[in-house]
């Protein structure tokens, strides 16, 4: 089997794969995740030439990639949660608008007295109570 050959194969396992997880998930991105590039792994190595077996090296180099790929991820988690810190931590002593979560009709004014940070993502408090930052209309700076 030829570089060619293998290169053809891996683009159709991944097509393959790709639309198979597209097709099971209900909400998330479209990126690959640990699982689906585990997945893709098993997968080529399923379907290769048994007389002419992947060498260690391109395996040493694809746990290396899914590594980095992973750590990647982490960062990009750790820098988004700071981000969303930072913005929510600018609007302590902001007066700002809100839907009102017990009456979605009424708006909520007041100033922000926290910011908080929990697994939901970032958010204010305004009255002694948390409202997400999606929730929030505009901003003045007094």
């Amino acid at each position: 089997m030829s570089i060619v050959d293998i290169n053809n194969t891996l683009t159709n396992i991944t097509n393959q794969t790709e639309k198979t997880l597209y097709a099971n998930r209900t909400t998330g991105t479209s990126e690959l995740g640990q699982d689906a590039f585990l997945q893709l792994m098993m997968k080529q190595l399923q379907y290769q030439d048994p007389m002419k077996p992947m060498d260690n090296s391109q395996m040493l180099q694809q746990q290396a990639a899914f590594t980095q790929i992973s750590e990647l991820q982490k960062l990009n988690a750790t820098v988004s949660n700071s981000n969303q810190m930072m913005q929510a931590s600018s609007l302590i002593g902001k007066t700002v608008t809100l839907p009102n979560p017990d009456n979605p009709l009424e708006m909520l004014e007041g100033k922000v007295t926290e910011a908080k940070f929990n697994s939901t993502g970032a958010s204010i408090v305004l009255g002694g109570k948390d409202h997400p930052m999606d929730n929030i209309i505009s901003i003045k700076e007094e």
